[in-house]
């Protein structure tokens, strides 16, 4: 499987999928996760599944991921996506049950030499986020 065989699978099972228990078949156990929405970098497959859950597989009803960009160099993946979430819960402390959602993200990857991901960091469109969930107005 190809570094970005391994994104594209990751995203496809485990995010659209919802089978967080599956993360372990991508990412080495000692991943290192920067995300957005945490306060500060997961480290470990166990706090990395335990965010993944509380932030993006509980918080929406479904979820579909679609790349729009994909950029490969050696042990890295750089990928733009968009996702459509819906049926939102909770959004950074705010009620926003039922909602749906969509945003970009540009998300970088890099791996190990046993093709496992060492480490992900996740940049997104957090106030376009917030305007449709109508957190804000502009």
């Amino acid at each position: 499987m190809t570094h970005l065989d391994v994104v594209k699978a990751y995203f496809k099972y485990c995010v659209d999928g919802k089978d967080v228990e599956r993360v372990n078949e991508f990412f080495d156990e000692n991943v290192v996760i920067h995300r957005p929405d945490c306060p500060g970098p997961l480290v470990g497959l166990e706090v990395f599944k335990k965010g993944l859950r509380e932030n993006v597989t509980d918080r929406y009803e479904a979820i579909v991921t679609t790349f729009q960009k994909e950029v490969v160099a050696d042990d890295q993946v750089v990928v733009a996506l968009t996702h459509v979430a819906t049926g939102s819960n909770t959004w950074n402390g705010f009620d926003v049950r039922g909602r749906d959602v969509t945003w970009t993200s540009l998300t970088y990857f890099r791996f190990n030499t046993s093709g496992k991901i060492v480490e992900e960091i996740v940049e997104r469109n957090e106030l376009n986020m917030a305007r449709q969930l109508e957190l804000i107005d502009f």
